[in-house]
């Protein structure tokens, strides 16, 4: 007698798309900040297309201090971008796996986007003079460009992001512990068995 197949609750295809685009990300994220130690930016080269001498001086200068601030956060900054990188990937790959309906896979997936989260958490906190530098790289690059972005505003969307990426993952834990996901990884890990 052949098994009943269960379907995937929707909230569950939902949680397992969205880990995949939290590890996709993650891992974008800390490939981004690897690089950034790896090859650095060269700040004459941000003052490129910008007619206004002075603009243009503004704009390298804040390229200059962010360069430092980078540099200064390297023992931070280096381990959170290679922890971003390699949980993004393990995210990406258990994702996929969690899909097949893989129950081991569920539950790593589980462990990791808690962990991603807590390296967001972290990163925002111990890099905050990092972002301030970026902060202020950004307004001279509007400046230049007579656009003008309230600086409130730039911060508070850096603070939204990471409350958006907690809720996100707090989202993704329940959807994949809920007891219609963990039946529907049962009876796929039942079937596996069977065959």
């Amino acid at each position: 007698m052949a098994a009943i197949e269960r379907k995937r609750p929707w909230y569950l295809v939902l949680s397992l798309l969205a880990a995949l685009a939290f590890g996709a990300n993650g891992a974008r994220s800390g490939w981004a900040t690897v690089m950034l130690y790896h090859e650095p930016i060269d700040p004459t080269t941000a003052g490129h297309g910008i007619a206004d001498e002075g603009d243009r001086a503004a704009v390298v200068a804040r390229v200059e201090a962010y360069v430092h601030a980078i540099d200064a956060a390297k023992s931070r900054g280096w381990p959170l971008a290679v922890a971003k990188l390699l949980l993004g990937g393990a995210t990406l790959l258990f994702a996929m796996r969690a899909m097949g309906g893989s129950r081991g896979a569920r539950a790593a997936l589980v462990q990791l986007v808690v962990a991603q989260a807590a390296v967001a958490v972290a990163s925002h906190w111990l890099l905050r003079d990092v972002d301030d530098a970026e902060l202020r790289w950004i307004e001279a690059q509007q400046a230049a460009g007579h656009e003008r972005v309230p600086e409130e505003m730039l911060r508070a969307a850096a603070s939204v992001a990471l409350a958006l990426h907690v809720l996100g993952s707090g989202l993704i834990v329940l959807g994949l512990t809920r007891r219609r996901s963990r039946d529907f990884f049962e009876a796929a890990a039942a079937a596996v068995g069977e065959r």
